[in-house]
């Protein structure tokens, strides 16, 4: 089954969760509960939300993503995970940015996602105008993981070319038939 994992400014019900439930047929996940950011208790309310499925599909954007390549890290039932715009932090990158808390930046940080193989296919949508995460992290985790990336000409948010991912995921998931 497919899952959206939407992002940290983001809902179940944006634009992209709409989408990928209408076109895909993706189950979008709430995974925050009020407006404090807690990575712990995010990751655990995703797994409560997949644990019935053994053949789980991540789709994750921005924050979301990060999630998603957390929980494949540790989850044998995930078997692919779709990023877009991963939020992914080299554990000895400098992140000055007021608006996510520090203790969100840390556990990104030390995740594990630049030292250990997902053991599962690994596909990013990278954005080639993200005024958010740099080119060079979500490029350097990409090559750590042996991602399939697929550039698009788009800002972080992929407002321009939206209506272009469920095509492109779909294209990505047909790589494992």
């Amino acid at each position: 089954m497919l899952y959206y994992i939407h992002g940290y400014a983001s809902g179940p019900n944006s634009a992209k969760g709409i989408l990928f439930k209408e076109k895909l047929g993706a189950i979008p996940v709430k995974y925050m509960d009020g407006d404090e950011v807690d990575v712990g208790r995010c990751v655990e309310n995703i797994k409560n939300a997949i644990k019935n499925d053994t053949r789980v599909i991540l789709i994750g954007s921005s924050f979301g993503g990060f999630l998603s390549a957390k929980i494949a890290l540790e989850n044998r039932n995930v078997r692919s995970i779709v990023l877009l715009n991963p939020a992914v932090v080299p554990p000895d990158a400098t992140v000055s940015d007021p608006s996510i808390p520090d203790k969100v930046v840390r556990d990104i940080q030390n995740s594990g996602l630049f030292e250990k193989k997902i053991p599962c296919d690994v596909y990013i949508v990278m954005s080639t105008r993200d005024e958010l995460i740099p080119q060079e992290w979500v490029l350097k985790f990409a090559m750590f993981q042996e991602a399939i990336v697929k550039f698009i000409e788009d800002d972080h948010r992929i407002s321009r070319n939206i209506s272009l991912l469920p095509d492109i995921i779909s294209t990505f998931l047909k790589y494992r038939e």
